[in-house]
């Protein structure tokens, strides 16, 4: 990136992210099959050189999206990186492993959440759903369609759960389901915040037995027609923006359910919000992994009192410890990655605890750099920093606040089982004092009160991070 107060400085675009950052590079190379790290590079390459222009296009303020006659409108940049993103994830000879679909999203995460990010993961948590919960005809008719590149032809995931008075206790929400006869529903009420309104949503209604459902919603019916909603205006949040995300009216827009009604919020919970809290970790871990490379790159090239920034002390420890921090949000997050792909015990403590300490430091990393940089780190025309700290603060709220999920996580862990795989896990790379004092701690949370556990959850999920993220004593 050429800029005029700086001439010539050459930032982080157009560089291959993954071969860049080394942290990431030699931390989840290993997990990766050779063709499989080959692919990540290519990948990386792909981010840097292609998708970071497509996305910084399209975030321009004449190109951010728009609610034309009842419809969100997106330019052609925006259309592109998510046709982009959706070969690379879900095209190709065969399916990705975990590991790989998931560093595949980090990666595009250095160019910001970008629009495209969110999306996958809405796509990515109802593809899961479907396969697992679906019904044979929802199979046939939509995995296709959300697992396509077509932009005329393929569907993208929405998520509409949020309304005004519920918030996270979606067990609150009074939008209601009233079955049509037919084996269809009909949804009435306003969804207050819609992540992507996409062609195909998972949303949640509650059945005339009072029982939060599933369902699932298209946008338009056959005929091409609207399905029974109306978009009442697009959000103006300050983050995120090259998605819409909307307030939806229901007026009876038809659905279909998916599972059984009372299993609503246990499916929510276990196969929708599970993935994008995943998603969220390796967004912020995107955020971080470019934020590190921009400080790295503006202090090796920027001249200060006759020599560059990167040979005094202090910007060079600064620099060292931010590098230090990324490498354990890393080692955390591939620990998660292993422990899914196993299907361990302690993954259902590691997801809710990866979103929660991840996107808080991701956040943390990418200010670090802003300070580092100095004025130039908060000019919008000179690098992405400003969009990534927007984004990153939209990405800690996501999915639950930090108490929330911190007492999900610490739930968790207070079970015989996960502290066991847990600690089969951490032991070999923690530090004893470390490692003693987290055993400690964990025992005693086991005798907390309701309020101590409200207060104190979140202490003993930051020593767990710790633990996961290789830091020693």
């Amino acid at each position: 990136m050429d800029n005029e107060a700086l001439p010539g400085y050459p930032g982080t675009r157009g560089l291959n992210f993954w071969e860049a950052d080394t942290s990431l590079r030699d931390i989840a190379g290993p997990m990766l099959t050779p063709q499989g790290r080959t692919r990540s590079s290519e990948f990386g390459a792909f981010a840097g050189r292609t998708l970071d222009g497509l996305i910084a296009t399209a975030h321009r303020t004449e190109n951010l999206p728009k609610l034309v006659d009842g419809e969100v409108r997106y330019c052609p940049e925006q259309i592109a990186a998510r046709r982009h993103l959706a070969r690379a994830i879900y095209g190709g000879p065969g399916p990705l492993t975990l590991t790989e679909r998931m560093t595949r999203a980090v990666l595009a995460n250095y160019c910001g959440e970008g629009g495209i990010t969110c999306p996958l993961a809405m796509t990515d948590g109802l593809i899961g759903l479907l396969e697992k919960r679906g019904t044979a005809a929802q199979m046939r008719e939509f995995l296709p369609r959300l697992k396509s590149d077509d932009p005329v032809w393929a569907l993208t995931g929405g998520q509409f759960i949020t309304e005004r008075q519920g918030g996270s206790n979606v067990a609150a929400n009074e939008t209601t389901a009233e079955p049509n006869g037919d084996g269809t529903w009909a949804l009435v009420g306003t969804k207050w915040f819609c992540s992507n309104p996409g062609e195909l949503w998972v949303t949640t209604a509650k059945t005339p037995q009072g029982v939060v459902g599933l369902f699932l919603v298209k946008r338009k019916n056959p005929d091409g027609s609207l399905n029974g909603h109306k978009i009442l205006r697009l959000k103006p949040i300050g983050g995120t923006r090259g998605k819409a995300t909307v307030e939806v009216e229901y007026t009876g827009a038809r659905a279909e359910l998916i599972g059984k009604p009372r299993e609503g919020l246990v499916l929510l919970v276990g196969e929708i919000l599970s993935v994008s809290r995943l998603h969220v970790a390796a967004a912020a871990l995107g955020f971080a992994g470019r934020a590190v490379l921009e400080a790295r790159a503006f202090a090796e090239w920027r001249l200060a009192y006759g020599k560059p920034l990167i040979e005094i002390p202090s910007v060079a420890t600064r620099l060292a410890t931010m590098e230090a921090l990324h490498a354990g949000m890393v080692t955390a997050f591939y620990h998660g990655l292993a422990s899914l792909e196993a299907q361990e015990a302690d993954a259902e403590a590691l997801v809710p605890l990866l979103k929660t300490e991840i996107s808080m430091r991701g956040s943390e990393l990418v200010r670090e750099a802003q300070l580092l940089i100095g004025g130039h780190g908060i000019l919008d025309d000179f690098s992405p920093l400003n969009r990534l700290a927007d984004d990153a603060l939209v990405n800690e709220i996501w999915e639950g606040t930090h108490p929330i999920l911190a007492g999900h996580a610490a739930k968790s862990l207070r079970r015989p089982r996960v502290a066991e795989s847990f600690l089969a896990r951490v032991s070999d790379g923690a530090g004893e004092t470390t490692l003693a004092s987290f055993t400690g701690l964990l025992k005693e949370s086991r005798t907390w009160s309701e309020e101590e556990r409200s207060l104190r959850d979140e202490e003993l999920v930051a020593e767990a991070y710790l633990l996961l993220a290789g830091f020693q004593d």
